[in-house]
Formats: structure tokens, sequence, C-alpha cells
């Protein structure tokens, strides 16, 4: 690992010289809300305020100030998003409610080919620092991602593969960011350039950090021991390497590249228990992806992508004690064609397939080896109706074949389970959504979506069967699950004015057959198979309805081409319910508000947010209420520009006053709070 950290940097050096000594220099991007442009939602580039569907996007200083080392953390205050925090290594993001399979995770337009949707403590192998935007897309266009996409797609979009056409000058950047409440040390590079035709990318990332500094003792529950250091999350340092080469060739009409990208990272999993869980993950992967303009008649564009990945990672107890090892040869991929106008239509039709051959054994594997097959076909089109009204169509097709490996043949028969009913599970889905925007003038426009979605249910919900140590449970599956199929509408209000913009949104959720856990008595399953009286949870299927609203308001205080000042109000809530015996479901987040103060003039930028999250008191059975809380966040950056490069250095303060924070959505929250109050400084270097 050393001596490939080494290389990387050696070939990033050589490429930094010759790039500093370029006459060249890098705007500020501004940020930018309503008007972001969204390219992944279809096969045309639109803005949020054209699209049917709510659509969160993060770039320039906006997620150069928010961005963390998981996905979960850097999109935590986004509207209607939150995390699963698993503690500082592992943190997936969850929208309106759901997560899991039912959050589709996206890089670069393709699945990110890992292990992060089996549990909760597995990290997502994507690089939030390698990010130049993030897009989190709910309603019609996440149909052409895949039916886990039914809570929504986040599509984390890197230069891993260069996009734009060489122009004989090198660019990048050189960040070295210290401190916060993880002690974090990293540096991060990212350069390229080229000329001929023919652009070269490459991206390296070296980040350390130490054990979570929170307020007082991790553990609430008041049985626990209390021995555990005060002021420090045991168990939650961790050590990341990642990098990447790519390249592309540019003609005329398209362009076509490939990204070779490694990434290993080993972080300790803060479960409370005496003995410490630490993952050791890496991933190798492989993308291609090409795009050419107008290759036939009646055809507007060709893209294709192509990924695939080699992950693995083992799960260490005391010392080098290996107690479970994962692994998952994966593989998806996927062609669009936007065609020509077909009448009043305009649109885009396409195929995805993919491969995932997962395996995991040890002492705590609840999953048993399966190979997963995944085959569909998708559509989004558009029309208008008059001058003022836009209707988007989605459709997707979708075929799915679960192939089991070798079971236990001791596995006590707990109800719904039958271990030898079937080794090979084949389902089918079909979805589709209608989306209609009105626009009566420019400054306002009315959107509503309705969408039937159905999701097929995983290996783990299926043939899951033994304990798991991440999440401290005995899990169970339930091998007669059948397809999810769900109802949602979604209502939205937007205006933009040169004094106030924002956007009010309204959905429901209608699940028939929601798959998520439930605990079931222990008796159930023997002292033999689960020696250590783990907490029994199954997956069962029943009726379920989320409810909630989502506002954003800005107010442009001060606007012009020098300063800028803008004060962003917002709150998100979402109600989730088992329809018949209203009862709530597990680990939904409570109601939030926040308000953040924005001032930018070109040379100095700063920020001051708060944010109240509420109690949650709406609980599942065997769930506790989790306090609410208030975190305050600040930060300022400088930039001095020359004619070569821009330099920033930034301050940034988190949980400035200490205060006590768990997240009710994670699995974690009586071990694992939210950082405490973290102080860090970086410098950033764009050339």
């Amino acid at each position: 690992m050393k001596s490939l950290r080494f290389t990387y940097f050696a070939l990033l050096s050589v490429l930094a010289s010759r790039a500093l000594s370029q006459n060249n220099s890098v705007a500020s991007a501004p940020v930018q809300r309503l008007d972001a442009v969204v390219v992944s939602a279809g096969p045309d580039p639109k803005t949020s305020f054209d699209l049917a569907q709510g659509t969160s996007v993060l770039s320039g200083d906006e997620l150069r100030r928010l961005v963390q080392s998981t996905l979960g953390e850097t999109l935590a205050g986004t509207a209607g998003v939150s995390s699963t925090y698993h503690g500082p290594g592992a943190s997936r993001p969850v929208i309106r409610g759901l997560s899991g399979d039912r959050v589709r995770v996206l890089d670069n337009g393709v699945g990110t080919l890992d292990a992060s949707n089996v549990s909760p403590d597995h990290a997502t192998a994507v690089e939030p620092l390698f990010a130049s935007r993030i897009e989190v897309l709910r309603g019609p266009s996440t149909l052409l991602f895949g039916s886990s996409a039914v809570g929504g797609a986040v599509n984390v979009i890197s230069n891993a593969i260069p996009h734009t056409p060489p122009d004989g000058q090198a660019r990048g950047t050189l960040e070295t960011r210290l401190g916060g409440a993880a002690r974090e040390s990293a540096l991060v590079l990212s350069t390229g350039g080229g000329a001929n035709g023919f652009n070269v990318q490459v991206n390296a990332l070296t980040q350390r950090t130490r054990d979570l500094e929170i307020p007082g003792v991790a553990r609430i529950d008041p049985d626990a021991p209390r021995q555990q250091p005060a002021g420090r999350l045991p168990n939650s340092a961790a050590n990341t390497f990642s990098g990447s080469v790519g390249g592309t060739v540019f003609w005329s009409q398209g362009h076509a590249g490939a990204a070779v990208s490694h990434r290993e990272t080993e972080y300790g999993v803060p479960t409370g228990e005496e003995e410490p869980i630490t993952i050791r993950l890496r991933q190798t992967r492989v993308d291609l992806e090409s795009e050419v303009a107008a290759p036939f008649p009646g055809v507007r564009s060709l893209r294709a992508r192509v990924g695939q990945g080699d992950y693995w990672h083992a799960e260490l107890g005391e010392g080098t004690h290996v107690h479970s090892t994962f692994t998952n040869q994966a593989s998806e991929g996927r062609l669009e064609l936007a065609h020509a106008a077909l009448g009043p239509w305009n649109g885009m039709v396409g195929l995805q397939a993919g491969r995932s051959d997962f395996a995991a054994v040890g002492e705590e594997v609840a999953t048993p080896p399966s190979v997963t097959d995944m085959a569909a076909i998708f559509a989004l089109e558009e029309t208008k109706l008059g001058e003022l009204t836009t209707v988007q169509f989605g459709g997707r097709a979708e075929t799915q074949q679960v192939k089991l490996g070798e079971l236990n043949a001791a596995l006590p028969p707990v109800p719904g389970y039958a271990a030898r009913s079937s080794t090979t599970r084949r389902l089918a889905g079909a979805s589709g959504s209608l989306g209609l925007v009105f626009q009566p003038t420019k400054h306002w426009s009315f959107a509503g979506s309705v969408a039937e979605s159905t999701r097929l249910p995983t290996a783990q919900e299926l043939f899951s069967h033994g304990p798991h140590g991440g999440t401290g449970t005995y899990e169970v599956g339930q091998t007669g699950l059948k397809p999810e199929r769900s109802t949602g509408v979604d209502l939205s209000v937007r205006h933009r004015g040169p004094r106030v913009s924002g956007s009010i949104s309204v959905f429901t959720h209608e699940f028939r057959g929601y798959i998520y856990q439930e605990e079931i008595s222990s008796r159930l399953v023997p002292p033999a198979n689960n020696p250590e009286n783990l907490r029994v949870m199954q997956y069962v299927a029943r009726d379920a309805k989320f409810n909630g609203v989502e506002a954003e308001l800005t107010f442009h205080l001060l606007t012009g081409t020098s300063r800028r000042l803008d004060l962003d109000l917002g709150t998100d809530l979402v109600r989730a319910t088992a329809k018949g015996s209203g009862e709530h479901l597990p680990r939904i987040p409570a109601r939030r508000y926040t308000a953040k103060l924005t001032y930018d003039n070109g040379s100095f930028g700063g920020a001051l947010e708060v944010r109240r999250t509420a109690t949650q008191t709406r609980t599942a059975a065997g769930e506790s209420a989790t306090p609410g809380h208030t975190l305050l966040h600040a930060s300022a950056t400088w930039r001095i520009a020359d004619a070569r490069r821009t330099w920033e250095v930034f301050l940034r303060g988190t949980n400035l006053t200490n205060a006590v924070a768990r997240e009710h959505a994670s699995f974690l929250k009586e071990f694992a709070p939210l950082p405490g109050r973290g102080l860090g400084v970086g410098v950033r270097m764009h050339f």
C-alpha cells in the first residue's frame, strides 16, 4: 500500500509542477439552487425549476463547505435527507425516511458495486472529497436507475473520467485539511490536462482520523459499564487512501473514456461492545463511458456507461482475528438512446443490466452467498401541452434472479424461512410515473408527479439467517417475500425571484408489502445459534404509509456582482406508520428546522448555520425516544488569486456549543452520538 501511495504522489507531483507553470486561474463556482442544472435526470440538461420531481444539488462553494468523509454526513443538512450514521466511518443517505436498498447511490451514474446496502455499518465505496457535484433525485427520473431507487437516487459526480475537451493546459486542486472533532489530517490532489484530443485526470487522497471527540460518554444505557472514556467515542478512528487514473479521447461528435480507481480504508465500528470491531475495506473498479452525438438518423445521442468492481472487506476483532469476510464481484452497464422528436414527444429509452456475485463467510454472517442478475428496459419521455405545461412520463420493466449458494443445514425453523424450499428466486416488476410542470410565469412553477413503483426484494431480505455484529442483532429473512409495490404522489410550488426564491413540497407514499426488520421472540432461535442472546430481527412485509413535507426559502438580502448575502430557512418532516394498526415504523427521522446566513464578496465568504432537530417520540416497538438537539455550525473562507493560481484558506467550526446529539435513524444511536465541538482549518489551491 505504501508503494502504491508513493507511485500516485510521484506522478501527481510531476503533473502539478507542469500545471503551476501554466498561466491560468480558477474562479470560485457560484452557489446555485433552483437554477442548478441537473444533467443526469434525463437526456437533456434541465434546471431544478423545470423538473417534476424534487431535486437538490450540491456544487461549488456549498459542496466544499459541507463535504465530509462519508456521503451520509455530507448530505445530512439537505432538505429531506438525513443519515444512517454508524459512526464517522460509515453513513448512507436517508431520503424521506427511506434508506438501505430503497435509496440508490451512484458513482457517475453507475452503482457503487460494493456491499453498503447489506448493512449500515458497511461504508459506501465512493469518495465525497473527489466530488464536483452531488445530485439528490426523486420522482419520475429515478426509474432510470433501478427499482431500488424507489426512495430516491444520489448521484456523486466526479471528474475521474474527463468530460471536458483538452485546451493544452493542466489544471487541478491541491487541498490539505486538519482538525475537527475527528482530529482529521487529509491531503487531496486532483490534476489533469491534455492536448490533441486526449485528456488525462489523476486523483489521490490520503486521510487519517482519530477517535471522535464527543460530549460526555457514548453509551446512554443506564445499565452499561461507566468505565468508557469521557469525551471520546471509542473505536471510531479511520485511515483511508483512495485514487484514480482516467483518460478520455475526444472527437467532433463525441468522446470515449476510461478510469481505474482504487480505495482502501480501515475504520472502527463503535458498537459499544467490549470487543471492538474494525472493518478493513478495499475496492478496485474499472469504469468505461462513451457518448456519441447523432450516430445515425433519428437518434440525437447515444451514451453508454459500464462499471466493474472487485470489492472485499473483513470484519476484525481484537488484534487480527477475522470474524467475517465479505466479497462482491459486481458489474453494471447501461445504454441510453436519446431519440429525435416523435411527433410531440421527446425523450430517451435505455437498457440496464447488472450482476452481483456476493459472498460472506465467518463467525458473524447473516446472509448466505448469492448471485443476483438484473436486466431492465426503461424510458423517459416528455411533451408540451400548450406553452405553459410540460408532461413527463417514465416507465421501467425489470427482472431479477437470485441464485443462492450453499445453505447451513442446521438453521432453526424460524417461521417464514424455508431454508431448503428453493435455491433460486426469479422476480419481475414494472414501474411507471407521470409528472406535470405548469409555469404560468417565469417566476413561478407548479409541479406534480405520481409514480407506481415495484421494488424487488434483495438476497438479504430473503435469505438472511445469522448474527450480525455490526448492528448487534440476529437477522432472519423470509423466503416468501413478494415484490414491494408502492404509489407515490408529490406536489410542489416553486418560486424564483431577485429577492426571494424557494419551494414547498408535500408527498405521500403508500406501500403494499413494505419490507423492514421487526423484532421477534429470541426463543425462536436456539441458544446454540445465538449464544450471545442478540435481539432477533426478522424481515417482514406490512402495508405502510409515508407522509411528509419539505420547505426551503431563500431571502437574497444583498445581490450584485461583487457581494451576496442570503438567508436560508428550511424545514422537513416525515411520518411513517403501518396501515391498519397505525404503529410507527422504526428509525424514522424527526422534524428538522434550519436557518443559515451566507455571505460572499469574492475574496471572503462565510456562513453561520443553526440546525434544530425535534425530539422523536413516534417510535416503533423496541425503540426508545431520541431527544432533540440544536447544532451550531460556522465557516469562513479567504481567497487570494494571482495570474497562476487561486489560494483558499478556510476555517470550519461544527457543533460549536458541544451539544449532545443522536441520530434516530441510526442503529447505534445508544452507542454513537454525533460529533462534539470541532474546529478545523485547511488550505486549498486551484491551479
